[in-house]
């Protein structure tokens, strides 16, 4: 039997939690056939030959931090198998922050340069590649205030904050997407697409986490 928290009524499988796990699992296969696929079957790597060993761990920390990140969202949300709601979690954020740490370092790195290193310049950078740091750096920090939270029992928080840092996770793949279309161009270097690739998800799943907090507070009796 799976164990629920004192007090609280486990929700049905059919239920709007359970129909998001499913979107998010079904949309994630496609991006992840899509993206990581070439990287699981080193079909990219003489791409990536000089640094083909941290986009290949960028790839196991991403394929973690998708799946796993809508795993426990669901067990967050419906209280089933709550029980694995920690273990979860700390595999959760132990993917993702080898998938941020990693893409920041080939971000920073001039690793795609015409003369390849490892050392890094931060007054090289290309603004594309500061967008992409940046992206990285969001999902560590909300992926750290996430933890905090829950360390000192603000679960509200804690909820909020693994929200928000799904929405970053989902981010990396729509940026990765987005860099394959044409139309991208024309918004220069590609700096604008990862920029907007994370900025205008995080702003949007900020009205949704704030709406109920300007609601209209209702005349006390």
């Amino acid at each position: 039997m799976d164990r629920v928290m004192p007090g609280v009524r486990r929700r049905s499988a059919v239920s709007m939690s359970g129909i998001l796990l499913v979107l998010a699992v079904a949309t994630g296969v496609l991006a992840w056939f899509l993206i990581a696929a070439p990287v699981i079957t080193f079909a990219a790597a003489k791409n990536h030959a000089a640094h083909f060993g941290f986009v290949y761990a960028h790839m196991i920390g991403g394929t973690l931090m998708l799946f796993l990140g809508a795993a426990n969202l669901y067990v967050g949300a419906s209280r089933r198998f709550f029980r694995w709601h920690r273990q979860i979690g700390y595999l959760y954020l132990g993917g993702g922050t080898l998938a941020a740490s990693s893409a920041i370092y080939l971000a920073l790195a001039p690793v795609h340069a015409e003369t390849p290193g490892f050392a890094i310049d931060l007054l090289a950078v290309s603004d594309v590649s500061w967008s992409l740091a940046m992206l990285g750096s969001a999902w560590l920090a909300a992926a750290a205030l996430a933890f905090r939270a829950a360390r000192n029992k603000r679960f509200d928080q804690h909820r909020q904050w693994m929200i928000r840092s799904y929405v970053l996770t989902w981010s990396f793949v729509l940026c990765r997407l987005l860099a394959t279309q044409p139309a991208m161009a024309s918004l220069g270097d590609g700096s604008a697409a990862v920029w907007l690739s994370w900025i205008v998800p995080i702003f949007l799943c900020e009205i949704a986490l704030q709406w109920k907090a300007g609601a209209r507070v209702a005349p006390r009796a």
